[in-house]
């Protein structure tokens, strides 16, 4: 199998195991709507990344089965570079799996403040506040240099940029008025999604 073809076989598999791990965690700790004390309210940011979704998905589809649809997006990037895409994906993977055990049950599908909230500070929560998105970027980033293609990738960063952007700014506001100065002290002391340079 030639390297184009192996690609085309680890794009599909990254986002079986990207539906996967989300559907595992949103199993494992479905938040009760009792405990709910506050949760986003649906928006236009969320509404438009779920719209530029539907064509990156249909885009992807298209480079895995029909690669011909989609090649008047391709870009020139050498194989080692595509590669290195796989390898940025893993990480996201890892820095997933380690910030979703970290957070434990005050993890939620969907930004909200529950009764039992608690503050994290351990793990990557440590040096960055949204982890879990850095993720998101780079797994779904990768796309850009696992298919060589700028409407396939461009797309997936685009749609999770706006609603992830949506997400840190709801975030943002519930913690700070749930944990006060506490809150406004750790951000202080950290980034959002890359560490803060000292």
């Amino acid at each position: 199998m030639g390297s184009e073809q192996s690609l085309r076989v680890i794009l599909p598999l990254l986002f079986v195991a990207f539906i996967a791990h989300r559907a595992y965690y949103t199993r494992k700790y479905r938040p009760s709507e009792v405990e709910t004390t506050q949760k986003r309210p649906p928006s236009s940011a969320s509404r438009i990344a779920d719209i530029l979704s539907l064509p990156a998905l249909l885009a992807s589809i298209a480079y895995v089965v029909y690669p011909t649809l989609v090649e008047w997006g391709s870009l020139a990037l050498p194989s080692w570079l595509r590669w290195a895409g796989v390898g940025v994906a893993a990480s996201g993977f890892a820095l997933l799996q380690w910030s979703q055990a970290t957070l434990g049950s005050n993890w939620s599908d969907q930004p909200r403040i529950t009764s039992h909230q608690e503050m994290v500070k351990e793990g990557p929560y440590r040096r960055i506040r949204h982890p879990i998105y850095a993720a998101f970027l780079l797994i779904l980033g990768s796309t850009l240099l696992i298919t060589s293609n700028w409407l396939i990738g461009g797309l997936w960063i685009l749609g999770a940029s706006i609603d992830i952007r949506d997400r840190i700014v709801y975030e943002e506001k519930a913690m700070l008025a749930r944990f006060g100065e506490a809150y406004r002290s750790y951000m202080n002391k950290t980034g959002g999604l890359v560490p803060r340079l000292k």
